[in-house]
């Protein structure tokens, strides 16, 4: 009897202690899947577009993604390509996650007849178009890049801001006011100012994502890219940046903030995601494809 009695005060207290590190390896440590551009439409390819293989390869995903222990799963936009009906093949395939998915809104995702837009939002589960996502000690922030849009309708309001942002633009001869990118709105701006605040009371690592890029090759990058950037340096609590859009990838780092273009999913024959795994001091890339690996260590 004495000697089962000395066992459970060896092993209780062990238990508790396990359980108490496993709970704070939990909080330190979160594991999310990445992918984008999908963009599947029911059409031949185009350059090297695939867009047929979109479903196969969005299948595969999803059964790596299943197959581990994932906090959470983010597409950063441009689920289809063309038509609204793309979207009756895609959805039920992302509703096959066991991680919660989250979604940003890319172009593509409104190159949808009229009719249809008003009500995409609701059609694709989505309460807000940009929102905050806790998870452990890492808050993710998804901004809308469609909030100033040429595709995604707008108020009387937005269409003056996005006209006066484009007009500036090309009067600097920056080639990023092209219609197929986008913008973020002044109200989207003092919500994410909101969000950043709290989140560097909190003591919270943050990563923000955007289906638009901010510092991509060519004409691919957010019409307010380099305010927001600006903006995001002046937040030590800001890690990263995730983006699609620009679809051969890429990756740079600004004032100590990681930006990672993921690749994109439809382009070429190959698949195209990423596990990412966010620590107290690194973020951690898994790519899977055409995605390559990396080892990011996070400014304090």
């Amino acid at each position: 009897m004495l000697i089962k009695y000395l066992r459970f005060l060896i092993i209780f207290p062990l238990a508790i202690f396990c359980s108490f590190a496993l709970n704070s390896q939990r909080t330190d440590t979160v594991r999310i899947g990445i992918f984008t551009d999908c963009q599947y439409c029911n059409c031949i390819e185009s350059g090297n577009r695939y867009y047929r293989l979109s479903l196969a390869k969005l299948d595969s995903c999803i059964h790596e993604f299943n197959s581990q222990q994932l906090d959470a799963v983010f597409h950063l936009g441009d689920m289809i390509d063309h038509n609204f009906e793309s979207y009756d093949s895609v959805m039920p395939r992302f509703r096959q996650f066991y991680a919660p998915l989250h979604l940003a809104l890319g172009n593509h995702d409104y190159m949808i007849k009229p009719e249809y837009k008003p009500g995409l939002t609701e059609y694709i589960g989505m309460k807000e178009t940009y929102y905050r996502v806790d998870i452990g000690n890492w808050s993710f922030i998804v901004l809308n890049g469609n909030d100033l849009s040429c595709f995604a309708p707008q108020t009387k309001k937005q269409k003056e801001e996005r006209n006066e942002m484009i007009w500036d633009l090309f009067s600097s001869m920056r080639l990023n006011g092209m219609p197929w990118n986008g913008g973020i709105g002044s109200e989207q701006m003092n919500w994410l100012e909101k969000q950043l605040s709290q989140a560097q009371e909190e003591k919270r690592n943050v990563v923000v994502l955007c289906h638009f890029a901010l510092d991509a090759k060519h004409d691919h990058n957010l019409y307010n890219n380099r305010e927001l950037i600006r903006f995001m340096t002046g937040y030590p609590c800001v890690k990263a940046y995730f983006n699609g859009h620009y679809h051969p990838g890429g990756y740079s780092e600004i004032d100590g903030i990681h930006l990672v273009n993921f690749h994109g999913m439809v382009n070429s024959k190959q698949n195209a995601f990423s596990v990412v795994t966010l620590t107290p001091d690194s973020i951690l890339i898994n790519g899977y494809g055409r995605e390559p690996d990396r080892r990011l260590g996070i400014r304090k």
